[in-house]
């Protein structure tokens, strides 16, 4: 039976760790993974390697997949406190990041489904906003938004307080200000380009 040989290379994750999970003056829970990975006997006894079989492929790969999980090495009462700071985050109406939203795959599906349907409804309202051609268009759009979420659906409040914070953001840019108050100044305006031009 052939006997396989790993070399095993050194690679640096401790700037990682820092984005996964930024605290001042704590060890990093992905420093800690990789020091622990860093003791393991692979490639530490060079003139005694030992044969690596399936089952030690799996683990190494398992403890790489945990390392780029957002959930990694965190113990349950800290998953359990990031996972509500993610909740009171999407009650308030909140964009959630990438990585809470990959935390929330990996931690709470169901919850990933919610938070999924109401980041999609979040950004349709924004995307319908940007084409609104007068305040007063874009204050029918938001009314419809509102009006159109069920009064049954679970995640009722969490998609108004979404829709709430997008409205308040956007008539608080530029582009909102800039635009003419009612559809008929819209139309004269563009009437008035139009004649401009010609």
């Amino acid at each position: 039976m052939e006997r396989q040989v790993v070399l095993m290379q050194t690679i640096n994750f401790s700037g990682f760790g820092k984005t996964q999970h930024p605290q001042k003056g704590k060890k990093m829970v992905t420093d800690r993974l990789v020091g622990n990975l860093g003791r393991t006997n692979y490639g530490c006894n060079k003139r005694k390697m030992p044969s690596v079989s399936g089952k030690d492929t799996f683990s190494v790969s398992s403890l790489i997949s945990d390392l780029v999980s957002p959930a990694c090495g965190m113990t349950e009462e800290e998953k359990q406190a990031y996972l509500a700071r993610i909740r009171a985050k999407l009650e308030r109406g909140e964009k959630l990041t990438a990585e809470e939203m990959r935390f929330l795959q990996a931690e709470d599906p169901v919850l990933y489904q919610q938070a999924a349907r109401v980041m999609a409804m979040r950004e349709a309202l924004e995307n319908q906003l940007k084409h609104c051609t007068s305040k007063e268009q874009a204050q029918d759009v938001y009314s419809t938004a509102v009006s159109s979420v069920s009064k049954d659906d679970p995640m009722k409040t969490c998609i108004i307080a979404a829709y709430n914070q997008v409205m308040e953001e956007y008539m608080e840019s530029d582009e909102y200000k800039n635009l003419p108050d009612t559809e008929k100044e819209a139309k004269e305006e563009k009437q008035g380009l139009t004649t401009k031009r010609k």
